[in-house]
């Protein structure tokens, strides 16, 4: 697929979702919560391109929220910010006494603790709506968490409230494949900042998305058709 072939499917795509859903409005503002990783790298600056090629006149600020664990190169995403001329925020999460003293999975902390964060930091600036770069793939490898490990049917949403509508998490790249974000990346020449938590070979997540990776590779509709699957529940040759 060419450069150009790639960028309107993704702008697209993310146009489609946006409208879809009513993620995003003329004149929102909201926080961008930004890992560093090829996903939300993607996500921050096609949203700036819809920004302007829509003239949404969004009020956006680009949030990292660093582990005290994490040795992270935080010089090479303020850089990025920079570049784009994006509002941004820097914060630490103190996590790593939590992990030493805690029974829980260190993943599941730091996760809480980060969205905390987010949330608190929504909060002090009137912000109710908190733009994540969760995409397909992560939809289905959610979906399978919770079956293996929570005994239940459920995904995350492109639309999702938190504490009865007080904040919003929404989804832009709800349509997009790792092969398309890693395309537009390649186009704008933008490199992910490696991930160096010492926890990630005890994450169940991804053990998940190594597991479904073989089969994305033996079959590529198999991608997709988990997807569709979860929209195509057939409640008769289910037990009530």
């Amino acid at each position: 697929m060419e450069d150009r072939e790639v960028y309107k499917k993704a702008f697209n795509l993310l146009k489609k979702a946006i409208e879809n859903y009513d993620l995003l409005m003329e004149n929102e503002k909201f926080i961008i919560g930004v890992s560093g990783g090829k996903d939300s790298l993607c996500l921050t600056h096609l949203l700036n391109e819809y920004n302007k090629r829509e003239y949404k006149n969004f009020d956006f600020i680009c949030v990292y929220v660093k582990p005290d664990f994490l040795n992270f190169n935080t010089k090479r995403l303020i850089n990025f910010f920079e570049k784009y001329k994006m509002r941004y925020e820097i914060l630490e999460a103190k996590v790593s006494e939590k992990i030493k003293t805690s029974k829980k999975s260190p993943c599941f902390l730091c996760s809480r603790e980060r969205k905390r964060i987010l949330f608190n930091f929504a909060e002090k600036l009137n912000i109710n709506k908190i733009v994540m770069a969760h995409h397909l793939e992560d939809l289905n490898e959610t979906f399978l968490l919770n079956l293996f490990f929570n005994s239940e049917i459920s995904t995350f949403l492109p639309k999702q409230d938190f504490f009865n509508g007080k904040f919003y998490i929404v989804r832009p790249l709800y349509y997009f494949t790792n092969p398309l974000i890693k395309n537009y990346n390649k186009i704008f020449k933008i490199k992910p900042i490696k991930n160096p938590c010492p926890y990630i070979k005890e994450n169940k997540r991804e053990e998940i998305r190594k597991f479904l990776e073989k089969y994305y590779k033996r079959d590529e509709r198999i991608r997709e058709n988990i997807f569709k699957g979860i929209r195509n529940i057939k409640l008769k040759y289910l037990p009530s």
